[in-house]
């Protein structure tokens, strides 16, 4: 656990907002959040991101995203959701601790994930897709 905010409030040895809870993840209020609702839903074990979460934690952590939607949807009825995570420092993660954001969205115009990104060349899309395959 050692520092870790996250790990420190699943322990229940920090405060937060908990609104859903089960055996493989906790899901609280964003202290900072995006939109009204903002909730983070953490795995109960430890890892820094997705490709240091046990493969057997991921179904559980997931499960606990669609329910925890669900009641956001029921309750507050927003019309469209971004939910994600950032992966990384670079991606602006500052918690080492995988979070999942689901941030419910009340307008209708929208801004998709598309842009986070700066773009790429389109005439690359088959040499980087030919990389990633033979990876």
């Amino acid at each position: 656990m050692g520092d870790c905010l996250f790990c420190h409030i699943v322990a229940k040895e920090a405060a937060a907002e908990v609104v859903y809870e089960d055996p493989g993840a906790v899901a609280f209020m964003d202290a900072h959040p995006a939109a009204r609702g903002h909730v983070l839903v953490v795995p109960r074990l430890h890892a820094p991101t997705l490709l240091e979460l046990d493969d057997a934690a991921i179904g559980d952590l997931f499960r606990a995203v669609k329910a925890v939607q669900t009641k956001v949807q029921g309750s507050l009825q927003p019309r469209g959701f971004n939910v994600g995570w950032n992966h990384g420092r670079a991606a602006g993660q500052f918690v080492s601790h995988l979070h999942v954001h689901i941030i419910p969205r009340y307008s209708l115009l929208g801004r998709g994930v598309q842009m986070l990104g700066d773009g790429a060349d389109r005439t690359e899309i088959g040499k980087v897709a030919a990389a990633i395959r033979a990876a």
